[in-house]
């Protein structure tokens, strides 16, 4: 038959393989803890659908899934599409701290008019007890007044996992709504069909290899679309047994997610950028000898942007573990396009930095490269595999067709591509459906809002269109600051530093702004050790010799300083914002003259 959601993948799965291990979550020691067969979490998903049943919600309502790490959350998953229930997964703030994804928590919950919220016991308590104390969100933003249901609750319910599950009227009927992670803005719900859902993992399934036999290992938040779609939507379909990690317990101790990997042969596992760096500074020599990743096939990279430095040092010190540099995927996509775009890069490109300065993508073999004094290095993020698909890169201003040797931004229209914003229709034609100004081309595109060029039939991606950076004229991609900065001084956090131009009150040139963390408490006074007149000047060094590029203004803070989003991506027009408001607490701005300082005293209250 024609399968026309997830669930029917699910459904096929289940007859053949009833009693296979289809998801194990791992506890914090490394140990096995739940087990989810097809047969199993039917039942527990046909509770959750006798719930919402009983909770009045009909086919087509949206409900806010709002759990921690879990096996509650994907049996709400499913016992949503069991019921024809459109879930929208979030992460929940920390109740009563004030700290983390308030804002775009409530902001979802309002966006799509939930008809409720599902969420696990444990968290609900926790709720509950902060709202007894009067505790409110960040902002005095207050809990949303609509009803929540905690899912794990009714095991003594009589459940029915025969009973038939909602078949969508249309494969181009709603699934899920997608809530972007905010990284350039507010967060905002991609409307995902079963269309583009069953789109993507066949996708997954052919360009990546995935089947039965799949043996995964992730500790991606299930929330966010690489750890949803990549992970989770996948193994739902068939495509293998997934061992699954709290993301929190990755971040305490990187070793877990080897010892998992080497304990069940895994052979794939999906992680962006930061996770390779985290994992070569937080694993010992001692360690890697004793793991054997020689089972792994892929290891996937996407989410931010892939620093070439990061990966070969991962490799390289990871090689004792049995792991092959061959196994790395280069993937590039985003939540609009349902997860990827294109896949299995293999080219590393150094090109000209002043030249990418102006827009021009100019190719250095390694004679130039020795002879050129600033060059940048980019990985391919493969080729576009999917059928049906295409991808071109369009001037923003003009939208029409760039040359070949010019940066534009990146245009997708794909089967996989969301069906656009939820309620947004103004933005979802803008943004989902744009034109190509040369007549020559009818199809709508989704303007991804990411830069970058193709060289020999892979696509490279060197940024985002709102976070480049025009100082007199001419183009600095964020990340490229970001990158020489990292590497700038050993005090430096790696995955804590933002850049970004303001525009000074006097209407005077683009003045070029870097919020730097550092890993050991800073002062102005140089008597007490590390300064941040220290710190500043080792930035402006670096801007200089490798860019030509005057920094006016560094400020310097503690873990905590740089915003990001839920998935840990730099929400560069956040710090922005922060620092025009002068919002900066516990921070020392040090201007290019040095002369205005302000103490900092501890940490930061971002968290």
């Amino acid at each position: 038959m024609q399968e026309k959601s997830i669930l029917d993948l699910f459904a096929a799965d289940r007859e053949r393989h009833p009693d296979r291990p289809l998801f194990t979550f791992v506890n914090r020691a490394g140990e096995d803890e739940h087990v989810f067969t097809p047969d199993s979490l039917a039942t527990e998903a046909s509770r959750v659908r006798r719930l919402l049943d009983e909770a009045g919600f009909a086919p087509g309502d949206r409900a806010i899934l709002a759990y921690p790490h879990g096996p509650e959350f994907i049996a709400a998953l499913v016992g949503c599409f069991m019921a024809g229930v459109i879930p929208a997964p979030v992460l929940p703030p920390v109740p009563g701290q004030g700290r983390g994804n308030e804002a775009g928590f409530i902001a979802a919950v309002r966006d799509c008019r939930a008809r409720g919220v599902l969420t696990c016991t444990a968290y609900d308590d926790l709720r509950k007890l902060a709202v007894s104390r009067g505790a409110t969100t960040r902002g005095g933003l207050g809990w949303p007044e609509v009803p929540w249901y905690p899912t794990d609750r009714h095991e003594d319910s009589d459940p029915d996992p025969e009973r038939a599950w909602h078949s969508p009227a249309s494969i181009d009927e709603t699934a899920l709504l997608q809530y972007t992670s905010g990284s350039t803005g507010t967060p905002r719900g991609v409307v995902m069909t079963h269309r583009s859902l069953i789109a993507e993992v066949e996708s997954n399934t052919r360009d990546y290899g995935m089947g039965p036999h799949t043996v995964g290992v992730s500790w991606l938040p299930h929330y966010h679309d690489f750890g949803l779609i990549a992970v989770i939507l996948n193994g739902l379909s068939g495509s293998g047994h997934m061992h699954l990690l709290s993301p929190l317990d990755f971040i305490r101790s990187p070793a877990i997610w080897f010892e998992t990997m080497s304990r069940v042969g895994a052979n794939g596992c999906p992680a962006p950028n930061f996770a390779f760096d985290l994992s070569v500074r937080r694993t010992t020599p001692q360690q890697r000898r004793a793991w054997d990743l020689s089972h792994m096939e892929v290891v996937m990279s996407a989410g931010e942007p892939i620093l070439p430095r990061t990966i070969d040092r991962f490799f390289a010190e990871f090689a004792v573990t049995g792991l092959r540099p061959e196994t790395f995927c280069p993937t590039y996509g985003l939540a609009e396009a349902a997860l990827s775009v294109s896949s299995w890069g293999r080219m590393r490109l150094t090109v000209d930095a002043d030249a990418l300065a102006e827009g021009k993508v100019v190719p250095l073999d390694s004679a130039d490269t020795e002879a050129a004094r600033r060059t940048t290095t980019y990985f391919g993020c493969g080729q576009i595999t999917k059928p049906g698909s295409r991808v071109r890169i369009i001037d923003p201003e003009t939208h029409l067709p760039c040359p070949e040797d010019r940066v534009g931004e990146i245009w997708v229209d794909s089967p996989t591509k969301g069906a656009g914003y939820l309620g947004r229709a103004a933005e979802t034609a803008s943004t989902f459906y744009a034109k190509v100004a040369d007549g020559r081309d009818i199809r709508g595109y989704l303007r991804t809002g990411d830069m970058g060029f193709f060289a020999d039939g892979e696509l490279f991606i060197t940024g985002r269109l709102k976070d480049v950076i025009i100082v007199r004229g001419r183009n600095y991609h964020a990340e490229d600051l970001e990158e020489s900065v990292r590497r700038c001084h050993p005090h430096i956090r790696p995955g804590g530093i933002a850049a970004f131009s303001v525009t000074p009150p006097d209407g005077g040139a683009e003045q070029l702004v870097v919020f730097a963390e550092t890993s050991v408490h800073t002062s102005s006074d140089h008597s007490t050790g590390l300064s941040a007149q220290e710190i500043a000047d080792a930035v402006r060094k670096c801007l200089r010799l490798d860019h030509l590029l005057s920094c006016d203004v560094v400020v310097v803070g503690g873990p905590g300083l740089v915003a990001k989003t839920t998935s840990g991506k730099v929400r560069r027009r956040t710090c922005k914002s922060m620092y025009l408001a002068g919002e900066i607490p516990n921070a020392t701005t040090v201007r290019g003259t040095g002369a205005s300082e302000h103490q900092l005293s501890g940490r930061t209250d971002r968290q």
